[in-house]
Formats: structure tokens, C-alpha cells, sequence
């Protein structure tokens, strides 16, 4: 992210913003990996020193959230990061804060997840606006992004605000060349002065006052995004009474269906700033138009906007977009959705239709192969579900006799077959409480929590106290594989170093297990597939809370550090090709021969050593991974 002003990067979208957190100056940048906010920080991380920043992950949104805003109350810019869901979790700070002040610049950055590229749901986070009254902008390309954290910064720090950056998978993922602007200094005269009135809720009276400033900032900044550079207006003297509105990636599209059709008498409207909105704007817009398109993926946000200021000024404008049923309310939009959309809103087909290509993509589709999401090979997470099948059968268990909660990461991945295993997934931390819930219920089967090391920290701390106070009969599984995987291998508390990659030492997961009251509690490697077996056997005996810790490097972390083992070998003589190995692991490093017997790829294989553990005619040498 250093580079000198003027100078043209190709940057993603997420690099684009950490680019422009560094142009204003920023001091802090902490956040929680989730897909698709992850790439700033991990921009950033390396280059903290040189820049003299300070860059960190923090064990949950909310938390760091509240770091960046203490950080800001005392007169330094504070950027946060986050996906959509961690919002939620962020979201009781942010509010509380929105009422009082900060004294440095305050930008939270969130991207939204059309069409779940990373899970979780579909969540529009414009809508936060309304609740918490927070000016947001909307971004729609890494150049737009990059100027927006640079204004936002400014504007947040003016007003003594925070300020939401919002993009979307699409936008923080794509790539385009990004003028560099000049860097500001990060370093800055700090202080924060004890002020209850305005720094705390504690009185009914503080908080109306708070609010009603709150109130005052967000109608002072009204005639700033008025006149915004995030807002583009064009208005073609010839036009015909039509125009689009666009908000977000949707810019991008309309811009490609305009020049590939040459609609130049289409007059168009960008809206940058989603609160406030630019109503003026708005306005002028409406009154020389009949009949609007609103292009905006998810939520009919900017529409029913646009929809009150027509009824407000009495027009008579047709509106097309989600209402009426022109665009959809789920999914991203792409060219060929908003092509569409223009041709409803012209009374025309843009695009000549092939009723045979629709026809043969329509089968195809119906005929691809389902592709679930595989476990990694080598991965920990595979050999512990296996025990843990072992473990319920040996005492009896048949499929669906007992009930496995998942939670939010790779663990999760144990729904699919052949382990066919979790049963739910809601929110971080979630495991731990649905268990608990289905027990009240009154629940008689085996109950097991199944969550990840990174979610443990983020969220299941606190259900897991509340199981040890209720003496709650659950087993708690604890995958730890030592590393935030699935969002792409930031740290967590347990992987003994930080974002910036400083050593640090590791938090071990069974001491808070104990902390937290649970007396019962067994470390096991998931790769010694004998001893994991017992250790469920044995929790799921015991009468009250328990827990397995399950402990052993991410496969893919251990190949980049070189401790992979040697590969597994099949000796085809041995082999009976009974397929037990490939039909109880699923490895994406084992095929079948042409003979029917199982054959491993040396390239693949990490060498853990649990598929050998599962061969019962010993056909399979294995050479255990390393420690």
C-alpha cells in the first residue's frame, strides 16, 4: 500500500480501502476476518511497521469495534472491519456510539454478500442506517471505494461521527487500476477528557440530548452528500421521459448496457450516499422523468426512498424495480439481469432471446453433478467427524440417534456426506445454545457442540460458562485447528502470533474450557483416530457438561510450513478394493483404479495417516504427519 501519488495500481477492492485508509491518515485498523471484508486487513498487516500503524485482528466484531472507538475518542483515525453478519455482532457498540461523539475520524467498513459467495445471508446492511441513524456511502468500483474511506474519514472527523463504508462481494473482489492520492501523517496529538454527559448513557435525559445532537449532524451533512462526488447526475437535454437510478455495482452494469446499446438519451442517476440520501437531486431527477428504473441489488432500499419523495411531490412516475416485480429481491444482478430490466423499462427486447441455447443450459444444469464443499485432504476436521461416527456407533448409536450442532467455519463442512453429521448452523458461537435449548427441550438424545477455535473465542465463551453454570448435559467439541481458515488463514488467539505476524503466546482453548467450569474436559490429535474414539465414548458417558479439544494444525498451514508427512501408499496386493477408506473419508487425494482398487496421489496426499487407520486389511503404509 505505499506507492507514490499519482502512480496507477490494479487493486481489488478491499486493497482499495486499505489504500485509502493509509491517504487519510489512518492510526488504527482492527476488524474480524469475514469473507468478503478479510483482504484489508491482511493488506495492511504487513506493511503496519513501515507505515506505523497499528494493524490487528480482533477475537470478535463487537470488540473491535469498541477498540477503534476508544482509539477515536482519543483523537486518532480508527478504520473497522467487517462482513455483513459481523455487523450484528458489532452493532450494540456502534448505536451506543452513534449517540455520543469521537474525536478522530471513525470509518466502519462492511461488505454485504449477495448471493452468499462466503455463507451466512443475504443481509442489506443500508437498512443499519435507518436504526442507528449513521451516514453511509455505497461504493460500486476499488477507485470509488478508495476516494470514499479517504472523504469518509474527513467527513466522520468533521462531524464527529462515525461513517459506514459499504461495499459488496463483487465490488471488494474486482479489480481496476487506482490513481493514488497524497498519504497523510498517521501521527497525531491524542487525548480524551472526561465529559459523562456526552460519553455515557446513564440518564434518560443524556441520551434524548445525544440523540437530538445525532439528529442535528446527520441534517448538517445533508447538503455535503448533496453535492458528493458519490452522486452523478446526467440528464440528457433529448430525453424521453425515462431514466435509471442505480446505486452499488449496479453502476457498473448499466454503464456496459448503455454503451453497448448507445441508450444516450437514457437519463441516469448514481446514488453514492445511501444516508442521508441526496434528495434535491432526487427531485430534479423525478421531475423530468415518467418512468423510473431502480437498479439495486438485494433490499428495494433507494425505492421506497424514491417511491415516498414521488408521492410526497404529488407526481405521477411509474416506478420499475422489486415491487412490481421487474428485479429480484435475492441474488446479485450481472448484465444480462439489468439488460433485461432496461428492455421492461423501454418497452423493447434489448437482447434477441435463443429459446434453444435456454433450452440445452436449462438441462445442463439439471444434469451437472452436485459438487458439496469438501474438507481439504489432510484436514483435521475429517478424521475428527470420523471418530466421532466411530464413537456413537460403538455405543450403539445409529444414524440420526444422536443430535451434532455446528457452527460457523470449516467445521460446519462435517453436514455434508459421507460424514452427513451437523445438524444446525445459525451464528457464531451458536452451537453451544442450540445444544443447551435442545436439551431444556427435554431432548434424550447424545447432544454434541461442535465449533472452531477462532468462533470459540469469538462467541462461544459465554454459552459455554452458561452450560457449566446450568450443569447442562452436552458434550462440547472444540475443533482447533489453530488458525481463522475458512475466511483464508488470519490468526486466532490460539496460533501463537499476530496479524502483523509477532509472536505472541497461544491461548489454549482447555484452559478456558475450565476457567468457565467445565470440569471434564480431554485434549486429543484427531489424526490418532483410537484415542479421539474413546474420548467422545468417554464424554458421552459423563452426566453434566464435558468437552474435546481437538488439536492439530490446518493441513493447508502445515504444508506452507513444510511439515507434512510422507505421503500414504496402497499396496494394490493388499487392497481388496472394498472402498471403506474412500467411502468413510471422502479425500479428495484418493481415486479408484481401473481395476477397481484404491489408488492415493503422492501430490495430494499430506500424509496424515487416518486412512490407513481405517483399512482393515492393513493395504495402506502411512507415515504420520508431523507435530
Amino acid at each position: 500500500m505505499i506507492g507514490k501519488e499519482g502512480s496507477v495500481r490494479l487493486l481489488m477492492g478491499n486493497e482499495s480501502v486499505a489504500r485509502g485508509a493509509v491517504e487519510a491518515g489512518v492510526g488504527v485498523v482492527i476488524g474480524y476476518p469475514g469473507t468478503p471484508s478479510s483482504e484489508v486487513i491482511s493488506t495492511l498487516a504487513p506493511c503496519a511497521e513501515e507505515l506505523g500503524i497499528k494493524v490487528e485482528w480482533a477475537v470478535n466484531e463487537k470488540v473491535a469495534f469498541d477498540v477503534a472507538a476508544g482509539a477515536a475518542l482519543a483523537g486518532c483515525r480508527c478504520l473497522v472491519t467487517m462482513k455483513s453478519a459481523g455487523l450484528n455482532v458489532a452493532f450494540d457498540s456502534i448505536i451506543s456510539v452513534a449517540y455520543g461523539d469521537v474525536n478522530g475520524g471513525l470509518v466502519i467498513y462492511v461488505a454485504d454478500d449477495p448471493a452468499v459467495h462466503a455463507g451466512m445471508e443475504e443481509q442489506d446492511s443500508r437498512f443499519f442506517t435507518k436504526v442507528s441513524m449513521l451516514p453511509m456511502i455505497d461504493v460500486f468500483d476499488p477507485q470509488d471505494a478508495k476516494d470514499a474511506v479517504v472523504e469518509a474519514f474527513d467527513y466522520s472527523e468533521r462531524f464527529k461521527i462515525p461513517i459506514f463504508v459499504r461495499s459488496t462481494s463483487r465490488v471488494a473482489h474486482m479489480r481496476c487500476g487506482v490513481k493514488f492520492g497524497p498519504v497523510r501523517s498517521s501521527v497525531r496529538e491524542v487525548g480524551f477528557q472526561r465529559d459523562i454527559r456526552r460519553f455515557t448513557r446513564a440518564s434518560p435525559v443524556w441520551c434524548m440530548e445525544q440523540h437530538t445532537r445525532l439528529n442535528e449532524k446527520v441534517e448538517k451533512m445533508k447538503p455535503h452528500f448533496e453535492s458528493s462526488r458519490f452522486n452523478e447526475l446526467h440528464m440528457p437535454e433529448n430525453n424521453a421521459g425515462v431514466g435509471v437510478i442505480a446505486s452499488g455495482v449496479s453502476w457498473n452494469y448499466l454503464h456496459e448496457v448503455v454503451a453497448l446499446h448507445n441508450l444516450v438519451e437514457l437519463a441516469t442517476l448514481r446514488i453514492g450516499t445511501v444516508n442521508p440520501l441526496p434528495e434535491k437531486l432526487i427531485h430534479a431527477f423525478i421531475d423530468k422523468v415518467d418512468r423510473i428504473l431502480v437498479l439495486e441489488e438485494l433490499e428495494p432500499y433507494v425505492e421506497l426512498h424514491v417511491k415516498a419523495m414521488i408521492a410526497d411531490a404529488g407526481k405521477n412516475v411509474r416506478v420499475y424495480g422489486k415491487k412490481d416485480g421487474t428485479l429480484r429481491r435475492v441474488g446479485e444482478y450481472n448484465y444480462d439481469v439489468v439488460e433485461r430490466a432496461l428492455g421492461k423499462l423501454l418497452g423493447t427486447e434489448l437482447a434477441e432471446r435463443n429459446p434453444e441455447l435456454d433450452k440445452i443450459r436449462d438441462e445442463a444444469i439439471k444434469v451437472a453433478p452436485r459438487r458439496p464443499l469438501p474438507f481439504c485432504p489432510g484436514c483435521p476436521h475429517r478424521a475428527t467427524y470420523t471418530a466421532m461416527r466411530q464413537a456413537l456407533r460403538e455405543l450403539g448409536y445409529g444414524e440420526g440417534e444422536a443430535i451434532i450442532t455446528g457452527d460457523i467455519g470449516c467445521t460446519i463442512l462435517g453436514m455434508h456426506p459421507p460424514f452427513n453429521m451437523c445438524w444446525t448452523e445459525v451464528s457464531m458461537g451458536a452451537s453451544i445454545g442450540l445444544a443447551c435449548g435442545l436439551r431444556y427441550a427435554g431432548i434424550d438424545k447424545p447432544i454434541i457442540a461442535t465449533i472452531g477455535d477462532s468462533t470459540f473465542f469469538h462467541a462461544g465463551i459465554p454459552p459455554t460458562i452458561n452450560t457449566a453454570w446450568n450443569d447442562t448435559n452436552i458434550v462440547i467439541a472444540v475443533l482447533d485447528n489453530r488458525i481463522t481458515a475458512m475466511t483464508g488463514h488470519q490468526p486466532s488467539p490460539s496460533s501463537g502470533y499476530t496479524a502483523t505476524g509477532a509472536e505472541t503466546e497461544p491461548i489454549e482453548i482447555e484452559r478456558i474450557l475450565e476457567a468457565s467450569g467445565i470440569k471434564k474436559v480431554r485434549v486429543v490429535d484427531p489424526y490418532d483416530l483410537q484415542h479421539t474414539k474413546e474420548a467422545f465414548i468417554a464424554a458421552l458417558k459423563e452426566r453434566g457438561p464435558s468437552a474435546v479439544v481437538l488439536r492439530r494444525m490446518c493441513s493447508l498451514v502445515a504444508r506452507r510450513r513444510g511439515l507434512l508427512g510422507t505421503p500414504s501408499v496402497v499396496d494394490p496386493e493388499r487392497c481388496t478394493a472394498c472402498l471403506l477408506c474412500l467411502r468413510t473419508l471422502s479425500c479428495p487425494a484418493m481415486s479408484v483404479s481401473e481395476d477397481g482398487k484404491m489408488v492415493i496421489d503422492p501430490s495430494t496426499c499430506t500424509g496424515c495417516g487416518v486412512c490407513a487407520q481405517i483399512c482393515p486389511f492393513d493395504a495402506i503404509t502411512a507415515w504420520r504427519q508431523k507435530d
